[in-house]
């Protein structure tokens, strides 16, 4: 049986960026999963993070704010990019413009260079 909601955080091999694969769905329940997650990585000093979006399955809009509140923290120091999104994910996030919240890209590599490179 597969879980309904999987996050493993990882850096990339420079160590510069932190890396965010999130599978399953993406609800409520999930969400408090997730933010504290992400909230620890940054009280961390992470500040560069790639949300990798291939495996995940579902977005609500609690996990659309999750992904607005860090690019938030981290504006001005860093950067939050996004990639892989498939299906019903990429819909919501075309329907809700998030491309003008995250900078979003196919790949995981083209996402980790460009966070890299700001």
């Amino acid at each position: 049986m597969t879980r309904p909601f999987e996050v493993d955080v990882g850096y990339d091999p420079t160590g510069r960026v932190c890396v965010v694969a999130l599978a399953g769905k993406l609800d409520p329940p999930a969400c408090e999963v997730l933010e504290p997650e992400l909230n620890a990585r940054v009280a961390a000093g992470c500040r560069h993070f790639v949300l990798d979006l291939s495996g995940l399955r579902y977005v609500g809009s609690l996990g659309l704010r999750a992904f607005v509140a860090l690019a938030n923290r981290v504006r001005g120091e860093g950067a939050v990019a996004a990639c892989g999104l498939t299906g019903g994910v990429r819909e919501v996030f075309d329907m809700t413009k998030m491309g003008a919240v995250l900078r979003i890209y196919a790949t995981r590599a083209d996402a980790v260079d460009a966070v890299v490179s700001r």
